[in-house]
């Protein structure tokens, strides 16, 4: 779980602290850590369409157009996750730092939205039975619904508009940060 811890009066040393007051915010820190919910999100999907697979085969129903249909969407969602966060990872590693933040929120909306679709569709192809303890697709289905609920999507979604339209938005989705990002034309 995730607490909010208060110093007050604290005394650390100066050749302990880690940055200046305010740093992690002031300067969107937690942006750098966006991506990290993106290969959870793809993480959850790659092993539903790994059971899926598994499932599809031991029950020999590759034939049936409609589980094609339902595993070639599971498997083109996988590659546009892989696809998104090796993008955001490429503009961090190059130095690209506005861009990477940028990507990085449109990933994390993206690869939320494409688990939670991937994992419907491997629930659909394998039936009622693969939501049944120990299936590994209820657990995943259980922890993806919980852990998707971290950010709230729509306002993830809102930040990339006002973002695309210029507007001021809070990056980090803090709520109340100090310093929106400022729009173009600030």
């Amino acid at each position: 779980m995730s607490y909010l811890v208060r110093f007050e009066e604290t005394f650390i040393a100066k050749e302990n602290l880690i940055g200046y007051p305010g740093q992690y915010i002031l300067e969107e820190w937690q942006t750098r850590f966006t991506p990290h919910y993106g290969a959870a999100f793809l993480g959850a999907a790659e092993g539903a369409y790994e059971y899926a697979l598994a499932y599809i085969n031991k029950q020999e129903k590759g034939h049936d157009p409609y589980v094609q249909h339902r595993i070639a969407k599971a498997a083109m969602n996988i590659d546009t996750m892989h696809f998104w966060l090796r993008h955001t990872a490429t503009l961090w590693e190059t130095g690209q730092q506005l861009e990477a933040k940028q990507a990085g929120n449109r990933a994390l909306y993206i690869t939320e939205q494409l688990a939670t679709e991937t994992v419907n569709d491997c629930i659909n192809t394998c039936g009622a039975r693969s939501l049944i303890q120990p299936s590994p697709i209820e657990r995943i289905l259980r922890d993806l619904s919980f852990y998707v609920l971290r950010d709230n999507s729509d306002r993830v979604l809102s930040s990339i508009g006002q973002e695309i339209l210029g507007q001021s938005y809070d990056r980090s989705y803090f709520g109340s940060s100090p310093n929106p990002t400022p729009s173009a034309e600030s």
